[in-house]
């Protein structure tokens, strides 16, 4: 229903009416009997004037973007109102802190609101304590009553109850997820596109429309679909929820003490192992997507020597002779650093020479020292998983406390974090493997490398690059490192 806009010359008696489509189903709360009321108030006190209309049809009372409502302030703030008249307080707002708003600013220019079912008017001081005892009150029940929603979600969560849409790879049955097994290949395949050949999340999205596989939701994969994918604990059949604040238009992420988080709650896709080793990957990676597909070998890996920076791509020479050049981003962008720039091809035969040395003279006895450099890199990621159960245990405990769970609850999650905690620690001691066995898959991965790169395309062999390599240091000319990542 559109209602065109009124020329206003004089003040004027404004009739505000709202209705969201599930309230008129609900309580039957229609826009015509509101309309019907509030004129027939008008009459009763004697106010000859023809009211004018705002109404909103189908708009929530949740925020004030409501379009009548924003041109009923805008008449006001132009003195072209002298009263607001409502049906019941919930019309205008159902916040208590927008409602005194709202009235404060009414009340600054003289214009009086008039609701006639509480029957007060707000030019009175009476009606205007009224009104904040009512709004008050309304303000506790809805509390109460999204307090009592939250207990009765977080026994369900708890209890390994899905509460949203199922994620993709699975199905909802009585409110608990179950594997679908078309989709449920899609995920690993992603997870093995990604950890095993070192696809980046916009490679794996291109793959996957290039072979026309649909995402839920019939639409294209995304780079940020296929980041959420890879970082959703659903996968390992870990329960998160709680996570996120949606009550505002941003949603933002809560304090992790409010996370309500249950692993082995779930029928996992991915196994645990696999999972961590991804969100390992991704959090040494952290290479923005334009250098993951960008068309020179060493971009994103590559760091400068003096000052650890990231040496990014760039152009010299005459306009005929044009060459590619790595340089210093510190030297380009700040000035602060002293390195100088080298030509692109020159490093990048660099790196394919160190490479091949690297894969011939690598020894047995090298492979403990790059297993322990690896193990103390990950170090901060093991403090950060502790840290996180025992906030989950903090919360079971608090969850007990209140009466929301069982002690045999509490006692799981306190097995679970003694578990992890050992799991962890065992983690600092250099594991129990066939290093021969090591040895020889790190030389064959190596000698892989050195022969696709002169093969593949050049965002192919960067992502089988970054399966082994983390980073290249470039000192200069005589000196390059390489840094292996082998867990």
């Amino acid at each position: 229903m559109k209602h065109e806009s009124i020329e206003l010359k004089e003040k004027s008696i404004a009739l505000y009416c709202r209705v969201s489509t599930d309230e008129q189903a609900r309580e039957g709360v229609s826009l015509d009997e509101q309309q019907e009321r509030l004129t027939a108030y008008c009459r009763a006190m004697g106010w000859s004037e023809v009211p004018l209309l705002f109404i909103d049809d189908g708009y929530s009372a949740k925020n004030l973007e409501r379009p009548q409502l924003m041109r009923l302030l805008e008449a006001m703030k132009k003195g072209e109102i002298s009263k607001i008249l409502v049906t019941k307080l919930d019309r205008l707002s159902r916040r208590l802190l927008h409602l005194l708003e709202l009235i404060e600013s009414f009340h600054q220019i003289n214009v009086s609101f008039i609701s006639i079912s509480e029957a007060f008017d707000t030019n009175t001081p009476a009606g205007r304590l009224t009104l904040q005892v009512l709004g008050a009150v309304a303000e506790f029940e809805r509390e109460r009553i999204r307090e009592r929603v939250f207990e009765n979600m977080y026994h369900a969560a708890s209890h390994g109850k899905w509460l949203t849409q199922s994620p993709y790879g699975y199905r909802l049955k009585d409110k608990e997820l179950v594997i679908y097994e078309p989709e449920a290949k899609i995920v690993q395949q992603i997870y093995d596109w990604y950890l095993e050949e070192g696809n980046g999340y916009y490679t794996i999205a291109k793959k996957l429309n290039d072979q026309n596989i649909p995402s839920r939701q019939n639409k294209e994969w995304s780079i940020r679909s296929i980041k959420l994918m890879l970082t959703n604990p659903v996968y390992k059949g870990t329960l998160v929820w709680n996570r996120l604040d949606s009550s505002k238009k941003k949603r933002f992420e809560k304090d992790e003490k409010d996370w309500v988080v249950l692993d082995d709650a779930l029928p996992n896709i991915i196994n645990k192992d696999a999972w961590d080793k991804v969100q390992i990957k991704a959090n040494k990676m952290q290479m923005a997507p334009r250098a993951q597909t960008s068309p020179h070998l060493l971009g994103g890996l590559l760091k400068c020597g003096k000052c650890g920076s990231g040496m990014s791509i760039g152009w010299s020479g005459s306009v005929k002779r044009r060459y590619r050049v790595y340089r210093c981003s510190a030297n380009k962008n700040k000035g602060t650093c002293t390195s100088k720039q080298y030509k692109a091809e020159d490093v990048e035969t660099w790196f394919k020479e160190g490479l091949l040395q690297l894969s011939n003279s690598i020894q047995t006895t090298m492979i403990p020292h790059l297993i322990q450099k690896s193990i103390t890199e990950n170090t901060n990621t093991k403090d950060q998983k502790i840290r996180s159960a025992k906030n989950r245990y903090k919360r079971k405990v608090d969850a007990y406390t209140a009466g929301l769970i069982e002690i045999e609850d509490l006692a799981e999650e306190k097995k679970r974090l003694d578990q992890l905690i050992e799991e962890e620690n065992d983690l600092e001691k250099i594991p129990d493997i066939d290093i021969i066995y090591l040895e020889k898959v790190i030389k064959e991965k190596m000698k892989n490398i050195t022969e696709a790169i002169d093969i593949l395309p050049v965002p192919e062999a960067k992502a089988l690059i970054s399966t082994l390599v983390e980073k290249v240091i470039l000192f200069n000319e005589e000196a390059l490192e390489i840094e292996l990542n082998i867990l």
